[in-house]
C-alpha cells in the first residue's frame, strides 16, 4: 500500500463484512452491484472526499461497463488493501492498438522527465477489471506528479507536442500538486489567471501564481 490512507485515484479492495461500515445510505441498486463486483475480486476507485468527511472515512466510485457511476461512502475499516493508480506502461495492453504510438510517446516523455505516468478513467477501469470500458472516442486520462515547476512546464510542452502528432486519441488528465490538489493539464497549458483545482476535499479556483508557489524554489 502507499501512504497512511488511500487518496483520490487510488484503488481499494473491500474486505469481508464491508457492509457493516457504510457511512452513508447507498443509492438504489448500489449494494447488489457493489457486492457482485467485489465478489469478482475487483477494486473500486477512490473518489474526492467531501469537506465534512472524517479522516477515517473514504468515498469510492464504481464505474460499470455501461457507464453507470455508483458511489459508496464507507469507514476505513471496510478497506482490506489499496493500490496506487496503474502506470500507463502497465495499462498499455488494455489500450487499442491504434493508440499505441501516442501512448508510447507519452511513456517516453515520462521517462525523459523522470516522471511516473499514471492512468485513471476508462483505460484504468479496463486494465483493473478486464471488462470493456473503452470506446473509439474515449479519452486517455493521464496522471502526473512533478516535483518542480520547471518539470510542469516541460511536461505541458511535451504533451502538447504529442497531441499534435497523434490525433487518433485525445490525451486528457491531471497534474497533481504538492499539496495533493490536482488540475487539468490542458487547462494549465492555457495559463489562465485562475484555474479550477480539485483538492483531496472539495474543489476551488486558484491563481496560477498560487500554484507555482506550491513548488520548491529553483535556482
Amino acid at each position: 500500500m502507499g501512504g497512511e490512507r488511500p487518496v483520490r485515484h487510488d484503488w481499494v479492495y473491500l474486505g469481508p463484512g464491508w457492509e457493516e461500515h457504510l457511512r452513508s445510505p447507498p443509492g438504489p441498486d448500489v449494494l447488489p452491484r457493489v457486492t457482485a463486483w467485489r465478489e469478482q475480486g475487483r477494486p473500486f476507485a477512490v473518489a474526492r472526499q467531501d469537506v465534512p468527511d472524517r479522516d477515517d472515512e473514504v468515498r469510492l466510485s464504481l464505474t460499470l461497463p455501461d457507464r453507470r457511476h455508483l458511489s459508496l461512502h464507507v469507514a476505513m475499516q471496510a478497506v482490506e488493501r489499496w493500490l496506487p493508480p496503474p502506470t500507463l506502461q502497465e495499462a498499455l495492453d488494455a489500450a487499442p492498438a491504434a493508440w499505441r504510438p501516442a501512448l508510447d510517446d507519452v511513456v517516453a516523455l515520462g521517462a525523459a522527465l523522470d516522471l511516473t505516468v499514471g492512468v485513471f478513467g476508462s483505460l484504468a477501469w479496463q486494465h483493473r477489471s478486464g471488462e470493456s470500458f473503452l470506446r473509439p472516442l474515449s479519452d486517455v486520462d493521464l496522471l502526473f506528479t512533478p516535483a518542480r515547476w520547471s518539470d510542469v512546464e516541460r511536461l505541458l510542452f511535451g504533451l502538447e507536442a504529442v497531441s499534435r502528432r497523434h490525433s487518433v486519441v485525445r490525451l486528457d488528465g491531471e497534474v497533481v500538486l504538492p499539496d495533493g490538489g490536482a488540475v487539468s493539464w490542458r487547462e494549465l497549458a492555457l495559463e489562465p489567471e485562475r484555474i479550477w483545482v480539485t483538492g483531496p476535499r472539495g474543489a476551488s479556483p486558484r491563481t496560477l501564481r498560487e500554484l507555482r508557489a506550491l513548488f520548491p524554489a529553483e535556482p
